[in-house]
């Protein structure tokens, strides 16, 4: 029976057979291939030039998470704006740290932006529930780094989890702070807020235990503000006597509808003379209708593969049937 079908129809079951192989070796190639870049943010680090140590400028965004049609826009805002040195991205990079979603981000931003690009790492870039837990790290180095550019201090931090921070981390952090009491600006990036701003019931941020100690260290070495994201909108005032900026909307779905904070953009932050004067940058995004294309692109190739294998699987058993009817 098999070598009669096998037979009457090779061309469908060869064509359906490709397709299934390719389909495998696709989705094996985008899970486990590895990215050729290692040390993303050291690299970037080696590529940020001012001209004036004590006036420049430097944009900052956050869960922007692979979305196409709202994060290549706004790298190419930012590529626009000459002013800007370099940018930081608060985490989030992408929906879920796979290899094949990381590479895609990184060719988003070398085709969208010409300045050096960092990164922090956010709860989504961790791949849990995969045994490939350390894609960001083998990518971009280690969760948690700091850096000096002109006049300016600036220190990333791994905050990816509203159960608590690390408390080997706390003691690297505040041996940072003190370092950077030389210089005379100081910044903090980390991906989950201190506080969630919206107060009442909502605690997407840190545990109280941590919210009041690091607040209190940034408060007694004076950071000159705390960039955060993790929350997908936009807030921005003053946490126990610290500036902070919540910048959650390079491209990932909004949480909310007020107009005043939920809306896509990112903040540029120019800093002279020892202060640093935040400003927001709002950017067009398209509807809900662009984020299921969005998530479709990433596995275009294989839905189709599968699709053309079902069809011509299905022809081929309707010509089983057929055949098996006249006979």
């Amino acid at each position: 029976m098999i070598k009669k079908i096998l037979q009457g129809h090779p061309l469908k079951i060869i064509l359906a057979s490709l397709c299934i192989l390719l389909f495998i070796g696709i989705t094996l190639w985008n899970a486990y291939a590895p990215v050729p870049i290692r040390n993303w943010n050291q690299n970037e680090l080696s590529r940020i030039t001012v001209a004036d140590p004590n006036d420049f400028s430097f944009a900052v965004m956050g869960d922007n998470k692979g979305n196409r049609s709202v994060f290549e826009p706004l790298l190419r805002d930012i590529d626009r704006d000459k002013d800007i040195a370099f940018a930081i991205d608060c985490g989030d990079l992408v929906r879920k740290g796979r290899v094949g979603l990381f590479r895609r981000f990184l060719s988003q931003v070398q085709e969208n932006l010409t300045i050096p690009f960092l990164a922090a790492i956010g709860n989504h870039d961790l791949n849990k529930g995969s045994p490939h837990t350390h894609n960001y790290q083998e990518i971009f180095g280690p969760t948690y780094y700091s850096f000096q550019v002109g006049q300016g201090y600036f220190i990333v931090l791994d905050a990816t989890t509203e159960s608590g921070f690390d408390t080997a981390e706390r003691q690297w952090l505040e041996k940072e702070l003190q370092r950077g009491q030389a210089s005379k600006t100081r910044f903090v990036f980390m991906h989950v807020p201190v506080f969630d701003p919206r107060g009442g019931t909502f605690h997407k941020c840190l545990p109280e235990k941590d919210q009041k100690d690091l607040l209190a260290l940034f408060r007694r070495y004076k950071v000159t503000h705390l960039f955060v994201s993790h929350l997908h909108g936009y807030f921005s005032g003053i946490w126990a006597g610290v500036p902070y900026t919540l910048t959650g909307g390079a491209g990932a779905r909004l949480q909310g509808k007020d107009p005043q904070h939920f809306f896509h953009h990112y903040v540029t932050v120019h800093v002279h003379d020892g202060k640093a004067d935040v400003v927001l940058r709002r950017i067009d995004a398209a509807n809900t209708v662009a984020y299921f294309f969005d998530l479709m692109e990433d596995y275009a190739l294989q839905w189709g593969l599968l699709t053309g294998a079902g069809l011509l699987l299905l022809t081929l058993g309707l010509s089983i049937v057929r055949s098996k009817r006249s006979s």
